[in-house]
Formats: C-alpha cells, structure tokens, sequence
C-alpha cells in the first residue's frame, strides 16, 4: 500500500458494532458534531426525522458562524477603507505644506476635523524651537522630556492614557485653565533612530487605549518626519 492510499483508506469496522456503539452513547454526535454533518439520512422514514433535523440544526449553527466571521471581515474592510482615506487627507496636507508653521497648523486641522483629535504636540531634539514656536524644543524642557521618555525609550508609537502631569508638561492645560487631556498616542519621528516625537490627545479616555494597532501611528510618524525634513532640512530631524 502506498502513501496515498495510507491516507484516504478507512479501517473496515462490522456495522452491527458500529450501530451497537451509537445505541450505547447516543452523545456520540454531540461530542463530534463534524461526523455529524458528514451523514447522509434519506428522509422517508419518521425515525430519520429527528437526526435531519439534527444535522439540519448543526448546518445552521455552522452558517450563522461563517456569516459572523463574514461580517467581520467586512467590517475590517471598511476599517482599511476609511484608514486609507484618512492616510490620504494628511499626506496631501503634509506635501501641501510650503512651511513648516503652516504644515502644523494644517495638521492640527486634519486631525481635529477627521481624526477625533483635540490637540496635537511636535518636538524635536535641540535647544530651538521652529516653525514659529509650533514645534518645540525638545532637551531645554525637562517636564516635556519626562513626558515624552517612553516614546524615546521604546521607539515606537505608545497609546494609552494621558496623566495630568504630562498634559499640563505638553499642552499646558492647567495654565490654560482647560480640561486635562485624557488619553494620547505618542509616535517618534525621525528616520535614522527616535530624534523627535509627534503626541495626538484626547479629552476622551477611550480614544487611544494600549490595544489598538500602530501601524497607522507608525505610517504617520514616517510621513511627518519626511515632511519636516523637507520644510526644516536633513540636519534637524535625522
């Protein structure tokens, strides 16, 4: 016997045994509901009924899972879809750009009116601000650079919670008498290691929480920072 046949053939079992066994554990179908969806029962007898209907009962449990799992993907789709959109709208703002003050002020627009964001937060590395104080300098600021450590630390976008302490260090709401920021995804910026980062806020906890995916924060943080080569030059944002 070769493999194939190894594979595709079946023991030989006596009937009478088989029927006897079921007759013995009539849970059988329910501990393995697949055998039970293999069977073919003619249907013109009234004991047959009760196992179509059975198999019947298992076929639909097995489409209302498929049609889950379909909706599902579509709603993923739309997710993509709407993703490629937004990915979109901030590269035609960012290549727009003919400085960088007007980039981030136009950014911070994007994100406000398409992105469900309150404010947004650009530092880079050095003791000057640019862009006319819109992106600030990072190292000449120790409660920002605190705020900012993990980002640096990880270099990669982090979401999750904003305390009070890094919303007032960031945005400066205390002093703005304006409530706290809530929740932030932090994204690094720069192309050869972390030399700057890019904070998106929120007033609501729940709009970047620790499980959502970064690959969108991560494409963002790319297109920013090549961005603000171009407007600031190479030697600013490496």
């Amino acid at each position: 016997m070769n493999e194939a046949e190894k594979q595709t053939s079946t023991p030989q079992l006596d009937e009478a045994e088989i029927a006897a066994y079921l007759q013995a554990h009539p849970d059988f179908f329910d501990r393995y509901p697949a055998a039970l969806e293999a069977l073919h029962v003619a249907h013109d007898s009234g004991s047959a009924v009760s196992l179509i209907e059975r198999q019947v009962g298992v076929l639909r449990t097995h489409n209302r899972q498929l049609q889950s799992r379909f909706n599902e993907l579509i709603e993923t789709a739309r997710s993509n879809e709407q993703r490629v959109v937004q990915m979109n709208r901030l590269a035609k703002v960012l290549v727009e750009a003919e400085d960088a003050a007007t980039m981030v002020r136009e950014l911070d627009y994007c994100m406000q009116q398409h992105l469900d964001v309150d404010h947004i937060y650009i530092g880079l590395e050095g003791t000057t601000a640019h862009a006319d104080g819109e992106i600030h300098a990072l190292g000449s600021d120790a409660e920002a650079d605190r705020a900012l450590t993990n980002v640096f630390r990880r270099g990669k976008p982090i979401c999750g919670p904003l305390s009070a302490d890094q919303s007032e260090a960031l945005f400066a709401t205390d002093s703005h008498d304006v409530p706290a920021l809530a929740s932030a995804a932090m994204i690094p910026l720069g192309s050869r290691g972390v030399h700057g980062a890019l904070v998106l806020a929120s007033r609501r906890p729940q709009r970047f929480v620790a499980e959502v995916g970064t690959l969108f924060l991560e494409l963002m943080g790319e297109l920013v920072t090549a961005s603000l080569q171009r407007l600031l030059g190479p030697d600013v944002l490496p």
